[in-house]
């Protein structure tokens, strides 16, 4: 093909035909334009198509991941509303006789008051998607400000999650020691070490404590933090399962 035009070319040079030359070349630049235009056009047009596959391909992963991570979430609130149930019953055996507290399982309400549930979300799509630059891919979409807000609430959540596990550690707990078996308390769980203690202390004295009152509500307070936290993080993951669910057959 290039001979040919070549040959044109050569013969209107020869012939003197100056103008039709001229004309000639133009068209010939205007042809390759043209064929660069529409190879330039096909290339965006296949990785467009190669980004929308792509682009599915990680639609899907989200959603799984997130369905995953609804589960989490509705079993870590189980565990938050069992530990907020049991500190309420405890607060509200502050002051209570020995009568009423003998009634009551108080190594059990301090066992299930300190939840050991951790809260591990699956986040491999999410970290991925971030790390490899591949956002975008969702530039025009809602998904995009869904997963930067997704991000955002796990640092916040965490914080959360940290503050109450520092306030048992550092303030609850340390104001136990004196008045409760934590091997008895640890009966609970079965744990190889636990079963009875044969220097039980007397709970009655810390239920007449107007401090022990205090720890029991900042707890609840930490605790209460957490759930609302876990209302956010259930309402926007069904905001991403809505978002990614057309890429779902």
């Amino acid at each position: 093909m290039i001979k040919f035009f070549r040959k044109i070319r050569q013969q209107l040079v020869k012939e003197n035909r100056f103008s039709k030359y001229l004309l000639y070349a133009v068209g010939e630049i205007v042809l390759v334009v043209i064929g660069i235009l529409i190879a330039l056009q096909i290339n965006n047009w296949n990785q467009d198509r190669i980004n929308n596959i792509e682009k599915k391909a990680l639609l899907s992963k989200l959603h799984v991941e997130f369905k995953t991570n609804k589960k989490l979430v509705e079993n870590f609130r189980l565990e938050e509303q069992r530990a907020i149930k049991s500190s309420s019953k405890l607060i509200g055996l502050i002051g209570a006789t020995k009568e009423e507290l003998a009634k009551k399982n108080l190594d059990s309400l301090l066992f299930e008051s300190f939840p050991s549930n951790e809260l591990a979300f699956a986040n491999n799509s999410v970290n991925n998607i971030v790390q490899n630059g591949r956002l975008n891919l969702f530039e025009n979409d809602s998904i995009t400000s869904l997963l930067y807000h997704w991000n955002s609430l796990s640092e916040i959540r965490q914080t959360r999650f940290d503050k109450l596990d520092a306030w048992n550690n550092e303030h609850l707990l340390p104001f136990l020691l004196p008045y409760i078996s934590f091997r008895e308390m640890d009966s609970n769980a079965h744990y190889p070490w636990s079963g009875k203690s044969k220097v039980k202390p007397d709970y009655y004295p810390l239920f007449q404590k107007v401090e022990f009152e205090n720890l029991l509500d900042n707890s609840l307070w930490l605790h209460q933090n957490i759930m609302d936290r876990l209302d956010e993080t259930e309402m926007l993951i069904e905001e991403i399962l809505q978002e990614t669910k057309p890429a779902i057959k």
